[in-house]
């Protein structure tokens, strides 16, 4: 009874893990990697009784994964796959703050025409912000937009530039 409990408790917490990473690479290009492995882990979980009925239960040892993990994610390091995937995704951050600099500059009256996003060394936070822009019929509230964007991205003053073209 106590090895159900525990076989039902994995894959309860396994099935929430999945949800949760599901989550953060929704409609990416990524998606279908998530669940080909997600179902992958899934099939494991289920099969896991059999598995260990078989009597190879000593190769699905977590700490025999976590090595193989760490062998796997070795290679794929130094391949330039996993590069060029960092390149993708940073671009699609920076596509992002983009177009929500974008958004919250038409809201002050500023047409934004170029935003410029350098990041932390470990590329866990913005540094800097720079955004050109245009005038709208409006007068625009460079200061307002200023403080909007510093709320927004936790920056101080001095790491915003924007430039207003007449």
């Amino acid at each position: 009874m106590e090895y159900l409990k525990e076989w039902l408790k994995t894959i309860l917490y396994m099935n929430v893990l999945l949800l949760v990473c599901d989550g953060f690479v929704k409609n990416t290009k990524y998606e279908s990697y998530l669940k080909f492995f997600s179902g992958f882990l899934m099939m494991l979980c289920l099969l896991k009784p059999v598995i260990d009925i078989a009597g190879a239960g000593k190769y699905m040892d977590a700490s025999y994964i976590i090595n193989q993990m760490k062998n796997e994610w070795e290679v794929i390091a130094g391949s330039g796959d996993l590069r060029d995937m960092k390149d993708d995704i940073q671009k699609e951050y920076d596509d992002a703050i983009e177009e929500q600099v974008t958004d919250l500059g038409t809201a002050y009256h500023i047409i934004v025409t170029d935003v410029r996003v350098r990041w932390e060394n470990d590329a866990s936070a913005v540094r800097e912000l720079s955004v050109e822009g245009e005038e709208t019929d409006g007068t625009p509230q460079i200061h307002e937009f200023r403080e909007a964007l510093e709320e927004f991205y936790h920056l101080d003053d001095d790491r915003i530039a924007i430039t207003i073209r007449d």
